[in-house]
């Protein structure tokens, strides 16, 4: 099954890549563009769609966790809608405490200009 909002192409990928604001912390880059869309398809998609790019040794289960790590930890970030997202991790992405890549990958939104909140955060 398909992730809803979810980047796919690689044109979309280039995009953002291309034309999007970069940053960067431990094992995690983004980088982030507000979304191009006219208004009837941002409310197919009424999330930031997200894309990963994973390099990790060449081993399904490790690239798989990883990716499963980092897009729970966007979700836990709450990002506000109307971006795309193309987050690139390596391989110590797997290792580190899921609070600090929540922590780290909430920071580099911050500095690519996406709003975010912090779920599990106190008001």
């Amino acid at each position: 099954m398909r992730t809803p909002g979810a980047l796919r192409r690689s044109a979309e990928f280039r995009r953002v890549l291309r034309g999007g604001r970069k940053a960067g912390t431990n094992g995690v880059v983004v980088y982030a563009l507000p979304t191009q869309a006219s208004p009837p398809q941002q409310e197919n998609h009424p999330r930031s769609r997200v894309g990963l790019v994973v390099r990790a040794p060449n081993r399904a289960v490790v690239r798989n966790r990883i990716k499963r790590r980092i897009h729970a930890a966007f979700i836990a970030c709450g990002p506000a809608a109307g971006y795309d997202v193309v987050i690139r991790a390596d391989e110590r992405a797997e290792t580190m405490p899921f609070t600090v890549l929540t922590g780290a990958l909430g920071k580099a939104l911050a500095v690519c200009g996406v709003p975010t909140r912090q779920r599990g955060a106190r008001r």
